[in-house]
């Protein structure tokens, strides 16, 4: 009856072990084209193509829009102006100004411009309340990057710790092989019953699906490390073996005190903060300024032309007026009185050109607008800048508040890693020791396949659980050392 159960446990685990290496080997084929990623290759690609990145970029690229337009806003305004008029049938004769039976078009051309002279000093902190912010944005990119960085290097990290716990699963499976064909040998020689045999082959059949499985967290591993690349070339990558070395438990090299003093100074997002308070003060002064007054000086230049000037030129015509007789001396005298007269003579219009010379006229001026009352809005603009930079403070202390809170975190977290990896890997030595022990007594038929599957089982998930401590150790140490910004190298 025992024997007729191990048949069939064995039976069903290797039809499950079958399935799932079917299911595997068909997901290696379809991801068979792998492109070999060293750490860096991997960074790179990721900033490259992260949309959130891409998009940070855009926001710094305007910024810096804004502040090259802040400054050109200081430079003078000019603006030229062309006014064409067509009048018909009774019109005014805009030189006469008188009304003419005629049809006439007027052209008028304008130049002006005007240039703050003082407005409060609103241009000037506006510059600088725009360069604070483009360097905010600048800081924010910088902290996006590295976030992305520190998921990459985890993503690769998890990788190379999925192909060593596949490759632990693969040297156990080659063990059992082993102990397999030897134990086969013994049956048939009669040293070993049967069951012994049935029972090897059915761990092994748990070992392989255990195979299979840690091949699927690879898979996944990889999955997770594309998706951060997001670069649609790669189908599948093979990871460049870093030279990890092993973790030394003996402690961090700093306190949390002294990587919060570090942290605080070169974490863009502290960074960002602080300068966003800088920021908020200049929009203090902005507000200000509405309580000033604006000086401005303005010029404009002006011409016009008509159809209706005429050229006209003079030509003096004498003339003789006979004003009668007078009697002189007994004899009648004709009085004749010669004239001279200007007589206009029509040439045409004037030329265009020439009457824009004539027309010319220019002037300038200054304008001073004094606020009086403004139903208190400059009162509630500086009000609300007062209330945008507490926010500001608040979110700077909120940072550091966070900042403090994620180092603490992480150093907990480191040390009680350390302690886990120191404790496993005792407990990997022992178990080592225990399992060459319970296979000699095996070998010789002193103990059952029972106790010595609980002795390989449990060294088996002592060796894991050792690497998967091993590289969450590492990363936890290169998160502090990411606070106290240190380079993510190995």
């Amino acid at each position: 009856m025992k024997n007729n159960m191990n048949r069939f446990l064995l039976f069903a685990l290797t039809i499950t072990c079958l399935t799932f290496q079917t299911k595997a080997q068909n997901a290696v084929q379809a991801s068979g084209n792998e492109t070999r990623l060293s750490l860096q290759d991997a960074v790179n690609i990721a900033l490259k193509n992260n949309i959130s990145v891409k998009q940070s970029e855009n926001q710094v690229l305007l910024n810096s829009l804004q502040l090259q337009q802040s400054k050109f806003n200081q430079l003078p305004n000019a603006s030229g102006n062309i006014n064409e008029s067509f009048n018909f049938g009774r019109s005014l004769d805009p030189f006469t100004n008188t009304f003419v039976d005629r049809n006439i078009n007027y052209n008028q051309l304008s130049l002006g411009g005007n240039v703050t002279i003082f407005n409060g000093y609103q241009l000037k902190n506006t510059i600088a309340q725009n360069d604070l912010l483009l360097k905010a944005t600048q800081f924010d990119l910088l902290a996006m990057k590295e976030n992305i960085s520190l998921q990459v290097v985890l993503a690769y990290l998890n990788i190379m710790n999925a192909e060593d716990q596949l490759a632990i699963a693969q040297t156990q499976t080659g063990i059992t092989k082993l102990q397999i064909d030897r134990t086969d040998k013994l049956v048939k020689a009669g040293s070993l019953p049967q069951s012994n045999l049935f029972d090897l082959k059915a761990q092994l059949a748990t070992e392989e699906t255990t195979v299979i499985n840690n091949q699927s967290t690879l898979d996944l591993a990889k999955l997770s490390l594309l998706q951060l690349l997001n670069d649609k070339n790669i189908a599948d990558v093979k990871v460049d073996r870093i030279s990890v070395p092993t973790p030394s438990t003996a402690g961090y090299d700093a306190t949390i005190s002294k990587i919060y003093e570090i942290a605080q100074e070169s974490q863009p997002t502290i960074k960002a903060a602080d300068v966003r308070i800088q920021g908020a003060d200049k929009g203090i002064e902005i507000a200000k300024a509405g309580f000033l007054p604006i000086i401005t000086g303005n010029v404009n230049l002006g011409a016009n032309q008509s159809n209706a000037q005429k050229d006209y030129t003079f030509k003096s015509v004498t003339s003789d007026q006979n004003l009668g007789v007078v009697k002189f001396q007994g004899q009648d005298i004709p009085l004749i009185v010669t004239t001279t007269n200007n007589v206009p003579i029509d040439n045409g219009t004037t030329g265009y050109f020439k009457q824009l010379g004539n027309t010319f006229n220019y002037g300038f001026g200054v304008n001073a607008n004094i606020p009086i009352f403004s139903k208190f809005a400059n009162r509630s603009n500086v009000s609300r800048a007062k209330i945008q930079k507490e926010n500001a403070n608040l979110n700077a202390q909120q940072a550091r508040l966070t900042l403090r809170q994620n180092i603490e975190q992480a150093y907990t977290n480191l040390n009680n890693s350390a302690k886990r990896f120191d404790a496993l890997t005792i407990q990997v030595s022992a178990l080592e020791e225990s399992f060459r022990a319970a296979e000699s007594r095996f070998n010789a038929g002193a103990i059952d396949f029972v106790n010595y599957s609980l002795q390989k089982t449990n060294l088996d998930k002592a060796k894991a659980n050792l690497v998967q401590a091993k590289y969450d150790f590492i990363f936890r140490t290169k998160i502090l050392d990411y606070y106290q910004n240190k380079p993510l190298t190995f």
